[in-house]
């Protein structure tokens, strides 16, 4: 009969506790017309490797193979007011491009303090060109003053498009944009690219919050001041919006995949989680919550944490395997870097680490993904940065058993990655605590390979303790003991 050792299951996970991984922003060297202040990074998703710029003053460019191209992908100059916050403030592409041949964008049109959503079709000749003068008018909405634009767009894993408003302008919103449901500004808006409700250019998702009650249809969720990025996991599917704050707190929000729309970010009775103008919300009102804020504190900058947030991305690259799983966000004025990533989503719990980014990088103004997930920033001077990670991967122990077998005793264990180990090794004591232990093996890790086993052929009648050392690339040791 096989008899299973007892456990006292104790994971030395002190390392993993402590450990912060370091992101480092590489300037990309690029030849080719220099970038004209570029506000906006994506890609297209179909393999070629491009990467598409978008720049304030109403132009889109393609870099390919670190090369600028010398001709726009497209130039809508005419049509774009490019002054302070206002611009060609962000485009995205047809989650089916090149089949369904569309790009969207979020502009404020000329001489106005409107934004504008449009899509403009790929020229069926040139798969570097969009046609200008394909565009299709979605929606306009005029401002208050000429800032909080937002500008961000983007799809989600639903197929429906959304893009962020911000509250129209002036200090502490003064039209009282955010709680107001009969307005898009201060909200995240959410549109059917692919099917028209009545004499719209697109469709009402049925399931949008306020379809058939009060407030405009059009409405997904409210309560934002100026969402200034905004972003899914291409994973998991949640939301992550960086929303700028008034005079004292910045924040993170972050809505799970699947979460029915209808949510109060609570701008502006609320900034962050304090109070910034209660009496605009009714007592009963019911808020979510940031799940990341920090201080509006720069005065100036660099000093202090930051004043106005450049949501990030989660990166999903697989080039920096420490950075899997992290979102990544900076602060415009102080240079500050913050890494958040989920711990636990029943409540929603986060590690979060900040990172001073004073002298490595620049007054950030938006990140964006390549095909492959990997990461990029830039600046409004034009400097592109290649977003990497560094640091080791705390062990994901998956299963760790030991048996009596008639040659002895098996050790087990299974882990769901052995990025950055260098050996194992396996001890027995005669003691839990482990002050006197011999070395019975080394094992030397196979790449792509999670199980490993060891038989100690050990016959003695008095009960043995097991622990597993891995010894990791950085000299750290992360330790299973049974």
């Amino acid at each position: 009969m096989k008899r299973t050792l007892p456990f006292l299951i104790t994971l030395l996970f002190t390392a993993h506790l402590l450990a912060q991984p370091v992101v480092s922003f590489t300037p990309v060297s690029l030849s080719g017309p220099a970038l004209d202040q570029p506000v906006d990074i994506t890609s297209c998703g179909d393999g070629s490797g491009r990467l598409f710029i978008v720049e304030k003053k109403g132009t889109i460019r393609i870099i390919q193979n670190n090369v600028v191209l010398s001709d726009y992908f497209l130039d809508i100059q005419s049509q774009v007011m490019n002054s302070g916050e206002r611009g060609l403030l962000g485009m995205t592409f047809h989650p089916q491009y090149p089949d369904s041949p569309y790009i969207y964008v979020n502009y404020v049109i000329t001489g106005t303090i409107i934004n504008r959503i449009s899509r403009f079709t790929l020229n069926s000749n040139n798969p570097n060109d969009i046609v200008e003068s394909s565009q299709l008018i979605y929606l306009e909405q005029i401002g208050v003053q000429s800032n909080h634009k937002a500008g961000d767009i983007a799809f989600g894993p639903d197929g429906y498009l959304y893009f962020g408003m911000g509250d129209g302008g002036g200090g502490g919103d003064p039209a009282n944009s955010g709680q107001d449901l009969n307005i898009l500004r201060g909200k995240i808006i959410r549109i059917d690219v692919n099917s028209t409700t009545g004499a719209l250019n697109y469709g009402i998702p049925p399931d949008n919050p306020f379809v058939g009650v009060a407030g405009l249809d059009e409405i997904w969720a409210y309560g934002m001041r100026n969402p200034w990025r905004i972003s899914f996991d291409r994973t998991l599917g949640d939301l992550w919006i960086g929303d700028v704050g008034q005079d004292e707190w910045e924040e993170v929000d972050m809505v799970p995949a699947g979460t029915p729309g209808g949510m109060n970010f609570g701008w502006d009775c609320k900034e962050g989680n304090h109070d910034y103008q209660p009496n605009n919300c009714s007592g009963n009102a019911v808020f979510t919550w940031p799940i990341f804020e920090y201080p509006h504190s720069c005065n100036p900058c660099p000093d202090g944490h930051g004043e106005s947030l450049t949501g990030g991305f989660v990166y999903r690259g697989t080039e920096y395997p420490v950075l899997q799983g992290c979102y990544i966000c900076a602060d415009y004025g102080s240079d500050f870097i913050w890494i958040i990533k989920q711990t636990g989503a029943d409540p929603l719990t986060f590690d979060v680490w900040v990172q001073d980014g004073t002298g490595e990088i620049s007054a950030l103004v938006s990140f964006g993904e390549d095909d492959n997930g990997e990461l990029y920033a830039c600046n409004l001077s034009g400097t592109l940065y290649a977003v990497s990670g560094s640091g080791f991967l705390a062990i994901d122990w998956e299963n760790v058993s030991a048996s009596i077998i008639p040659e002895g005793h098996k050790i087990e264990w299974t882990l769901h990655q052995i990025f950055g180990v260098t050996l194992f090794e396996i001890q027995r004591s005669f003691k839990s605590s482990f002050d006197d232990y011999e070395v019975v093996a080394q094992v030397q890790p196979v790449e792509d390979q999670i199980s490993y086993s060891y038989n100690d052929p050990y016959f003695q009648p008095q009960t043995a303790y097991y622990r597993i050392v891995a010894s990791i690339d950085n000299g750290s040791l992360e330790y299973f003991q049974s």
